[in-house]
């Protein structure tokens, strides 16, 4: 399942989703992201901007509040009818810990009978604060209920772990993924495997061997879905790079959602690395995108 089809599923509710903290937290990032499954570059927001998703005939607000300091005087009055609310902290920033300590107090009186998840974010960075420090500086423990979830709006790192949390906590039902893919394997435009995600050790032996004979033989074919060992194997392209996803024949298979997601999964890599127009591409650094962003596929 796609990261948008997950999200869509997630936010089906008629409710209303306020999201606030600093400036450059990365809330409105993390909005884009919802709606397109990769990292857009955005300029602040500028007092509020409310998004609505339609889902199966439902609407969905999800307003995100312009954390400059002119703005956060409009926080409270949104709150009033949220259904639940989130709190963005910048995670590799932690000078501004205590500002967005005292503006998360001030708040926090109308926070009492609504749920609170405080997202730590630019998680995908090397130097940002541990959970328990951020937990520590802005006094989390002391509020009556919270949840705190690493994630980054620019690799998708968590995302969908993060609304997993808020169905639960607006419909009081655990979420289920319709398909559960085994493993991704990204593939260069000569068919050599860059990068591969499992979920267990089902690419080893013959069945990897035989996806990557596939992949060799046909990036320039029109490929659709090759059947091995117990498993459906589906194939798709971007401009530049060559992806397949393998499920068990044993789950309920839908071939478009599986593509889907596995074109997110390529778009998102494409957009990560505009270095591969001219031809250079960088393992490593797929495999750290694949890394992040498959926490919201497997």
């Amino acid at each position: 399942m796609g990261i948008k089809n997950i999200l869509n599923k997630i936010l089906s509710k008629d409710k209303k989703v306020v999201i606030m903290g600093l400036d450059n937290a990365g809330k409105t990032t993390m909005v884009s992201f919802l709606q397109t499954g990769t990292f857009i570059e955005h300029s602040p927001t500028m007092g509020k901007q409310e998004t609505v998703m339609k889902v199966q005939g439902v609407k969905i607000s999800i307003v995100d509040m312009g954390g400059q300091k002119d703005f956060r005087s409009l926080w409270a009055g949104e709150l009033e009818d949220a259904s639940f609310v989130i709190f963005m902290v910048d995670a590799a920033d932690p000078q501004r810990f205590e500002e967005a300590r005292k503006e998360l107090w001030k708040i926090s009186p109308l926070l009492e009978k609504k749920p609170l998840l405080v997202l730590a974010n630019k998680f995908d960075l090397k130097e940002v604060a541990s959970i328990n420090d951020i937990m520590e500086a802005m006094e989390l423990d002391k509020l009556s209920s919270f949840e705190i979830i690493p994630i980054s709006c620019k690799t998708g790192y968590g995302i969908v772990k993060a609304f997993k949390k808020i169905y639960f906590k607006l419909t009081g039902k655990e979420l289920t993924e319709s398909i559960k893919p085994k493993a991704f394997t990204i593939f260069d435009k000569s068919g050599v495997p860059l990068s591969s995600k499992s979920s267990e050790d089902v690419l080893k032996g013959g069945l990897f061997s035989a996806i990557t004979n596939f992949i060799k033989e046909s990036f320039n074919t029109e490929l659709n879905q090759l059947k091995l060992e117990g498993h459906t194997i589906i194939f798709s392209r971007s401009e530049n790079l060559l992806g397949s996803i393998v499920l068990d024949n044993a789950q309920k298979i839908d071939p478009n959602e599986a593509e889907e997601s596995l074109n997110e999964l390529l778009t998102h890599l494409e957009n990560m690395c505009p270095e591969l127009k001219s031809g250079d591409v960088d393992g490593d650094k797929i495999s750290y995108l694949m890394e992040q962003y498959a926490t919201n596929l497997m």
